[in-house]
């Protein structure tokens, strides 16, 4: 019998697949309790994967035909994309969370949401798959304090930068490294006092490591790869590891297909992890698939869906692992820095 321990997904883009209308994906937008052929996720393959918590991610960005935009993003993945541009952040992410509400009062025996500590105590025990809601890119706070207005609404984590620059921080395709800047300090200090847990998946390596080196929680990069297996803008490198390492976070290794390798199949998203475990313990690893937001590209060879993931941790044992090592990386991992900042969680947040 495989192995299928819990799952917690550190980043997929499910509203974003309804709000475009499936675009950039090989699947169409269908009811979400339907065991869709070819679609990366939904309530059948959640129950089949043991999926207990997903990051339910808000890409509050738009199709675009600009030509900066889209040489931008072709040139920072190393393949050809769709150019996507950000536009009315604020009203766009309010309707990515009126999505995820809709999903939740549709399926109130299926899904759940996590955003009480209470919540966390109960994820093995509930039988639903959690959503945690979290923004993709920062755009949306017009001001540092918008933090407290998304965190009322549910949201419970913030991935500071998407590919473009912004006022809090640089991310991996801006020209300028400039770090996190003053309001981007202020904006960690906001967080680590609600607990909305910090992403630093897209951002540039000095975002990165001011994020990492001042807060005071554990901080999550949801979704990459390991630049000394594969070099790729999106991924992490052994410096980045490190400070990860040392603020007890996790990184999400991803289905992200230029940021693998040559091949993108099981064995090479296998390298990755294997990188990391060798070279810094099993503890910051995580799963953070990127599900609904590959577009344009293909998923790796034997992990199409999430309930394909039986495929990766037969080739970890394969390679050595236990069955304890691939339990932290599928779910034990990410659950601790889960609870971590959830012991800032109030039922009540007003």
């Amino acid at each position: 019998m495989s192995l299928n321990p819990p799952l917690v997904d550190l980043h997929e883009d499910i509203s974003l697949y309804y709000v475009l209308g499936g675009y950039g994906l090989k699947f169409k937008a269908e009811d979400f309790g339907v065991d869709l052929p070819g679609r990366h996720g939904d309530i059948p393959k959640f129950r089949r994967a043991n999926a207990k918590i997903i990051f339910s991610s808000i890409a509050h960005i738009i199709p675009s035909l600009n030509a900066y935009r889209l040489g931008q993003q072709t040139s920072g993945y190393g393949v050809k994309v769709g150019a996507m541009r950000i536009r009315s952040p604020t009203l766009i992410t309010l309707e990515h969370i009126k999505t995820y509400y809709n999903l939740l009062s549709s399926y109130p025996d299926s899904l759940a949401l996590l955003y009480r500590k209470s919540d966390v105590e109960k994820v093995l025990s509930d039988g639903r798959t959690c959503f945690l809601i979290a923004i993709e890119g920062s755009e949306p706070l017009e001001d540092i304090e918008d933090i407290d207005l998304f965190y009322m609404l549910g949201v419970r984590s913030l991935q500071f930068t998407w590919n473009f620059d912004n006022k809090f921080a640089a991310s991996c395709m801006s020209k300028r490294d400039y770090g996190l800047t003053g309001d981007g300090e202020e904006l960690v200090r906001r967080c680590n006092e609600l607990g909305v847990i910090i992403d630093m998946a897209h951002a540039s390596k000095r975002s990165t490591l001011d994020v990492l080196s001042m807060s005071k929680l554990p901080a999550i990069v949801s979704h990459a790869n390991i630049s000394s297996v594969h070099r790729h803008v999106r991924n992490l490198d052994d410096e980045e590891l490190e400070a990860l390492k040392k603020n007890g976070g996790v990184v999400g290794i991803t289905m992200i297909e230029p940021t693998i390798g040559k091949v993108a199949d099981v064995k090479t998203l296998a390298d990755h992890i294997i990188y990391v475990y060798q070279n810094f313990g099993v503890e910051n690893l995580a799963i953070g698939t990127d599900f609904f937001g590959i577009m344009h590209v293909e998923e790796p060879k034997g992990l199409e869906d999430i309930t394909k993931f039986g495929n990766l941790w037969a080739e970890l044992l394969r390679r050595g692992l236990s069955e304890s090592d691939v339990e932290k990386i599928a779910f034990r991992n990410a659950y601790r820095v889960i609870q971590a900042n959830a012991s800032r969680w109030v039922d009540k947040p007003f």
